[in-house]
């Protein structure tokens, strides 16, 4: 797994290099982040606990919600 994390952001980093050289030649934009900091970003995102919405619909709301959606 470590390996492949590996090629993959070695991969994304020439990708991104060569990207950015084609956009300062044509005038364009780039990504301000590497791939790396946005798999790193996105695991701590992952690893954190998420806040769950309180149901406030009956079951029977909850119910006819599923059967309104199955019908559409």
């Amino acid at each position: 797994m470590a390996r492949e994390t590996q090629y993959r952001a070695y991969i994304a980093t020439c990708a991104q290099l060569i990207a950015e050289s084609t956009a300062k030649f044509a005038g364009g934009k780039t990504l301000k982040q590497s791939y790396i900091d946005i798999i790193q970003r996105q695991s701590k995102q992952a690893m954190q606990p998420q806040k769950t919405k309180k149901e406030e619909r009956s079951p029977e709301q909850i119910a006819a919600d599923i059967l309104d959606a199955l019908h559409r």
